[in-house]
């Protein structure tokens, strides 16, 4: 020690130097301590455990395939299969039209084309309606059609006549009974006078 060195100057030195130690640790920045988990973390920080076989979810199944939708029931304006006794009568206006498309003018033509391929090559709705195929009313039976006797005698004269005795074989034996199933009727009968025949279509004389 250096006796020319008072005591209470001796410590002041000694503080001044620990002060400036100090400082400069702290101006340096000294070693940082690592930080450290705390022992029992807060649960929503620990990770969730993987699930096992027994724990995983099942495969949700797959969704049962809606039932197919019922074929909608037919309209009640359209028309059947085919007319029994008695319906054509009472079915609407719309009803016979979609039959005759359906049925009776395919039908009906192609017995034409097969009589006369050349006279009823292309048939249509005027074959038989004439004007009330264009004015939509198709009312029957049809004053543009040839007129016919109204008694047996007459028709019997029809007979002689070679040209006109084709096309009446031909509507007798063809286009009534044909006409006549169509419609859901039987051939006309002379003894009993019903049934469907020539004058459904044509006038009379």
């Amino acid at each position: 020690m250096d006796r020319g060195i008072s005591l209470p100057a001796m410590t002041h030195r000694l503080l001044a130097c620990l002060v400036a130690t100090v400082a400069l640790a702290a101006a340096c920045g000294g070693e940082q301590p690592e930080a450290t988990q705390p022992a029992n973390p807060a649960p929503s920080a620990m990770p969730a455990p993987a699930p096992t076989a027994s724990e995983a979810p099942a495969p949700s199944a797959a969704p049962a395939p809606s039932a197919a939708p019922a074929a909608s029931a037919a309209p009640a304006e359209g028309p059947p299969t085919q007319p029994g006794p008695g319906d054509w009568d009472k079915w609407s206006h719309d009803q016979k039209l979609a039959w005759m498309k359906a049925s009776v003018m395919p039908k009906m033509g192609q017995a034409f084309h097969d009589y006369d391929a050349t006279k009823y090559a292309d048939n249509k709705c005027t074959l038989c309606h004439g004007d009330g195929a264009k004015d939509g009313s198709f009312k029957m039976p049809n004053p543009g059609l040839p007129k016919l006797p109204s008694t047996p005698a007459g028709f019997a004269k029809l007979a002689q006549d070679k040209k006109k005795a084709k096309v009446l074989k031909f509507m007798r034996e063809t286009v009534v009974p044909q006409m006549a199933a169509q419609v859901g009727e039987p051939p006309f009968d002379m003894k009993t006078n019903k049934g469907f025949g020539c004058f459904e279509c044509h006038t009379k004389q």
